[in-house]
């Protein structure tokens, strides 16, 4: 995994475990409606284990409920965690368009939660950050840190994605203060895992290898207990780059056979 596209783990899994909260409420909930909401959660499951086939497939039953309900902003959420998917499964190209659709909707006169756009906006900016498009990166990521100007629960994940967005442009002191504040702001093992990832970046562009790696085994110990393998698997090919530019082969080749394998019992585990 490339080292910018790391930022896009801060983003993404709150897209896919706040879906459901970040709808209006209903009073009264049809069996679909019911049915679809239990999609999603079970979804957000699969996906935690690593399970993006098995994900997809009941994040999208989802998304064919609300769309015959018409109900916009519950079919925009479950559209983000589909594009987070589709990232995943190297299909970034997609996943940007299922962004941006959602995000051209209120164009069409539909009204979208705040949580939503942030949500979107957020991965717009993760995405357009892989693809090193930094200047569409930073307008989506600016639109998200104005629709999260108050205190809200991703404020972590956005200084992560705001510290990749600097360290990206060579930014590395500013970088940092970021990624510092990220950690601060963490709430989550989730979010101190990821600003612990931004951290060690960081040092690694600078050729602080020792930090870089005490900041890297943190994070990964976080993944680990977590249980997010595609976090430990990014983690693990992190420590190996640290250990390979640090000029220890023996660690390198460690880390980079540990990442190997987790990445072929990953897709055992999911018959990829």
């Amino acid at each position: 995994m490339k080292s910018v596209t790391l930022f896009s783990l801060a983003i993404g899994t709150l897209i896919l475990v706040t879906g459901c909260g970040s709808k209006q409420p209903i009073e009264v909930k049809s069996p679909a409606l019911e049915s679809a909401e239990r999609l999603e959660h079970r979804a957000a499951a699969s996906y935690a284990k690593g399970d993006s086939v098995g994900a997809a497939k009941d994040f999208q039953t989802a998304a064919y409920v609300y769309e015959s309900l018409a109900l916009v902003d519950a079919l925009a959420s479950v559209q983000l965690s589909l594009a987070r998917i589709d990232s995943d499964d190297g299909r970034p190209v997609g996943a940007l368009a299922r962004v941006n659709r959602v995000l051209n909707l209120p164009s069409t006169g539909a009204t979208l939660a705040p949580q939503t756009l942030l949500l979107a906006q957020g991965r717009a900016a993760a995405l357009y950050m892989q693809q090193k498009n930094l200047t569409a990166a930073d307008d989506a990521l600016a639109a998200a840190e104005a629709l999260c100007a108050s205190p809200c629960e991703a404020l972590s994940a956005l200084s992560t994605l705001r510290a990749g967005w600097h360290l990206a442009s060579g930014d590395w002191i500013t970088a940092k203060t970021k990624a510092v504040l990220a950690l601060g702001q963490a709430n989550t093992p989730s979010d101190k895992a990821n600003a612990l990832r931004s951290l060690a970046q960081i040092s690694l562009a600078q050729s602080l290898f020792p930090q870089a790696t005490q900041d890297g085994l943190q994070a990964l110990q976080l993944d680990q207990s977590l249980g997010a393998s595609d976090r430990v698997i990014a983690d693990l090919d992190l420590l190996a780059s640290i250990y390979t530019q640090a000029g220890d082969a023996r660690k390198a080749v460690e880390y980079l056979g540990l990442s190997r394998a987790a990445t072929t019992a990953r897709a055992q585990l999911h018959g990829k």
